[in-house]
């Protein structure tokens, strides 16, 4: 069996057709072309061909378009020397090339217009109702009652209860899904301003190191000073944990009423529940 040889897997073809297609960039260039008014235009064609026949593989094809090619270096460079028939001749070929591809657009869009628009997929729909949920969401509602005003006595429909949700030791009231955007937003600075904190605490604990060192130092050359290097530096680890352990009492107080709300609102429901039941109960008693 004869090797089957790939154009674009060739060294030799490549190196023919990259020399063309500078040989045909040189003669649109400013140096070669001046200040023609078919340089750009000429430019962009040759790109826009070398493109669409770069995947070429039929012998005849390649073949055709190369001399194709050659023939337009030719008489690009007459062209820039000054030659009036073959001026013509290439405005006569832009042009055409531009009416046909006005004429491919204007076909396109009346395809475009034939064909139904492709049904959305549930999967993109609910992507769809996702992002504009969360840009529904990004902003809290000025008259949006707190979290905390719970239990709802009066309920339209039947009661959901929420779910306490532990978000890295940060607490909040899950009500439905997808999760508000605020809300993450809320507990993401909460949980990015508690880990800063913690990389200052680490941070300062190294430094408590070499401040004992300086304090060393200055009782071994009898030049200590008041406060010490090491006092400052506790201070500052002190803050630090006394910001922590607040944030942390903060959360466990919160968590602690969310789930006084959650207990609530099951009582309420099993309540309304029964209640339901026995109006359906009396309904079908009166209907037999």
């Amino acid at each position: 069996m004869h090797k089957v040889l790939v154009p674009s897997r060739s060294g030799v073809h490549r190196f023919a057709c990259l020399a063309l297609y500078r040989a045909l960039l040189r003669q649109c260039s400013p140096s070669a072309a001046g200040d023609a008014p078919w340089r750009d235009e000429t430019k962009c064609l040759v790109q826009q061909r070398f493109r669409r026949y770069k995947r070429l593989q039929s012998p005849s094809q390649i073949a055709n378009a190369l001399k194709a090619g050659y023939e337009a270096v030719d008489l690009l460079d007459r062209t820039s020397k000054g030659s009036q028939p073959d001026s013509h001749k290439l405005t006569a070929i832009l042009s055409q090339a531009k009416s046909f591809k006005e004429q491919y657009a204007a076909e396109q869009r009346r395809v475009a217009e034939l064909i139904r628009p492709k049904p959305v997929s549930p999967r993109q729909a609910r992507k769809e109702e996702t992002i504009r949920f969360e840009q529904e969401t990004s902003r809290k509602h000025p008259d949006a009652p707190s979290i905390l005003d719970r239990p709802r006595l009066n309920l339209n429909g039947k009661r959901k209860v929420p779910v306490l949700v532990n978000a890295r030791g940060i607490p909040f009231l899950r009500i439905k899904k997808p999760q508000p955007r605020n809300l993450s937003g809320v507990i993401r600075s909460k949980l990015e301003k508690r880990w800063n904190r913690i990389v200052i605490r680490d941070r300062l604990h190294v430094d408590l190191l070499f401040a004992k060192d300086e304090d060393a130092w200055d009782h071994l050359t009898r030049a200590a000073e008041r406060p010490t290097w090491s006092e400052e530096v506790k201070l500052a680890l002190d803050n630090v944990y006394d910001k922590i352990r607040e944030t942390d009492r903060q959360n466990r107080e919160l968590a602690e009423s969310m789930w006084n709300i959650v207990l609530e609102e099951r009582k309420l429901a099993e309540k309304e529940d029964e209640q339901r039941q026995l109006n359906q109960s009396a309904l079908q008693d009166r209907t037999t």
